[in-house]
């Protein structure tokens, strides 16, 4: 129902790894804060089509504000189910799951291994429950984009995930 999708597409690891998800962040504890989450990662996944950002990733190159060094970023483009992005970001993905092929291999790697624990690994670090917690729907949506971009479909998803989830 969140998806536009029939539930055959997903494979029950699927569904199983984004369980564990909001098991592993806590986020299950608070149903208002699974829909603003789930809201979020529809829109950065298209509804679950792209776990890896359909971009280049060109425009990354020599972020150093995502820990990119000059002349290289789109190797650490967008991916998982909230699109992660930068080195940074790879490198602690690749420090939690012990993993060095996560920095080497980047964005299509993450997407197929780690598209939900890759969001773990995010969601901790940034504090996002406590985001949903104290600051609500909005404040959730910038810390995971950085801004407003494709706050008017976050925004319909997340009335579409309390009709359907609460």
């Amino acid at each position: 129902e969140l998806t536009g999708f029939d539930r055959s597409k997903f494979t029950q690891e699927e569904c199983d790894d984004c369980n564990d998800m909001m098991f592993i962040t806590r986020f299950y504890k608070h149903p208002d804060c699974v829909c603003m989450l789930m809201a979020n990662i529809l829109h950065e996944t298209g509804n679950m089509r792209w776990l890896e950002e359909l971009d280049d990733g060109y425009y990354l190159r020599g972020r150093t504000d995502l820990g990119n060094p000059p002349g290289e970023g789109e190797l650490w483009k967008g991916a998982g189910v909230l699109q992660i992005t930068g080195l940074f970001n790879y490198t602690q993905l690749s420090k939690d799951v012990n993993d060095p092929m996560v920095v080497k291999l980047g964005s299509s790697y993450v997407a197929k291994n780690y598209p939900f624990t890759s969001a773990i690994s995010w969601i901790e670090a940034n504090n996002l429950l406590h985001v949903c917690l104290t600051e609500g729907f909005d404040a959730c949506c910038k810390r995971i984009n950085g801004g407003w971009t494709g706050i008017n479909d976050r925004r319909e998803k997340y009335s579409i995930c309390r009709r359907v989830l609460l």
